[in-house]
């Protein structure tokens, strides 16, 4: 029988086998109560022995992921063209854990640890779009301000907000392994009551969320920071670009405020324009980094304004709209280093809480005319727990 099983595609081993098994959740944060149906284990001796191949292997571990028999926190971005298959990429320890677990020489939880380490740490390189969240993606809104197809939409994280990613849209970070270029959020529709307490579509203010498009600008290909990093002399001058939803532009904090009814405009809009605040009863910036002088006297003389991101109003720049360009005047270390809060702003709070990513003691404090964090909150919207729902509790109370 066992020989005739390992011909077969091991999807449908796996779907015969859960017929008669009862599943556990493994989490490898939880060292206790941890039990895999031992039909699994028959797969993993197998694979341990070269009985089946790698292939396939892979796809009976991302059908284990899709029905929460193996537990991934985050998923890790897999460019479509490095998907390969071979006798060689997961290491042999790996393999021995596999065969060993098969015969109880190891635990249900050691196991669980190794594979979920493999995909964590892109060793094994599963396929994005096969990994589903329990939530359908047609039943999940997604922020009007921000145009994506969810059909190219790869599932990440289910937590406060359902994460996706961008198939196959990969970058490089800062560890030198890929992660997601850009991530969205999206309403989960079993969370609405929870929604409902923090969300602004039953919020008589009048309340406006600022995405930082300058500050995108300035930190897209031939912007501000080649000219910081010496790779472009004449980069203090950089032309617009679309905007994106990435970690410099605050973006998930604008998809979040904007998916839960909060009205937004861009700095674009003050800059052409800075009475328009004044039609608001709260004004909320993002990581506005860059911002002309109409805007930084528009935002600051505002009487109600929460700086939901240090390093908020830190240089000076100016807008040609004929030639589309933004251009550095001062600030951030010009055009002399010493120079550094481009208006001299008595409460830029750039430093020490900008690389504070962490946020594990957020707090927004008050100063003249507004509310200022002590940290970049960034990743704190990708989290389930209840700083996530506090924060946007009291951005709505504010």
């Amino acid at each position: 029988m066992k020989v005739f099983q390992t011909r077969l595609p091991i999807i449908l081993i796996l779907s015969i086998s859960l017929l008669g098994g009862s599943t556990f959740i493994p989490n490898s944060s939880a060292q206790e109560d941890i039990h895999i149906p031992d039909w699994i284990k028959n797969v993993a001796g197998w694979w341990a022995n070269d009985e089946i191949s790698e292939k396939e292997f892979l796809t009976g571990l991302e059908y284990l992921i899709n029905h929460s028999i193996i537990s991934i926190d985050f998923i890790p971005c897999y460019a479509p063209q490095v998907q390969t298959y071979s006798s060689s990429s997961i290491p042999s320890w790996i393999k021995n854990n596999a065969n060993w677990w098969s015969e109880n020489l190891i635990d249900d939880i050691d196991f669980a640890n190794g594979v979920e380490y493999l995909i964590e740490h892109r060793i094994i390189k599963i396929d994005n779009k096969k990994i589903l969240s329990d939530v359908p993606i047609e039943d999940v809104t997604i922020s009007p301000h921000w145009i994506v197809d969810k059909n190219n939409l790869s599932f990440v994280k289910s937590s406060f907000f359902e994460v996706y990613g961008v198939y196959g849209d990969c970058g490089i970070g800062p560890t030198g392994k890929l992660v997601w270029n850009s991530l969205f959020l999206g309403l989960n529709p079993n969370k609405m009551d929870v929604y409902n307490e923090i969300a602004a579509w039953n919020d008589p203010q009048k309340s406006i969320v600022v995405y930082p498009y300058f500050t995108s600008v300035a930190y897209s290909d031939q912007g501000f920071y080649d000219y910081y990093a010496g790779h472009c002399d004449t980069c203090t001058t950089t032309k617009f670009k679309p905007p994106v939803s990435i970690y410099t532009t605050s973006g998930l904090g604008h998809q979040a405020l904007s998916a839960l009814g909060y009205a937004s405009i861009s700095d674009l809009d003050i800059d052409r324009d800075p009475s328009v605040l004044q039609q608001f009863d709260k004004v909320i910036m993002l990581h506005n980094e860059y911002v002309t002088r109409e805007m930084f006297d528009a935002i600051t003389n505002h009487p109600n304004v929460i700086y939901l991101y240090p390093n908020a109003l830190y240089a000076e720049i100016e807008v040609d709209y004929v030639d589309e360009t933004i251009t550095l005047i001062r600030g951030h270390n010009y055009p002399e280093t010493e120079i550094t809060n481009g208006f001299d702003w008595e409460f830029d709070n750039t430093h020490p809480y900008e690389y504070d990513s962490q946020c594990k003691n957020l707090e927004l404090y008050e100063i003249k005319n507004g509310w200022m964090t002590n940290c970049y909150p960034e990743n704190v919207f990708l989290k389930d727990n209840d700083q996530i729902f506090n924060l946007l509790k009291t951005i709505k109370d504010l």
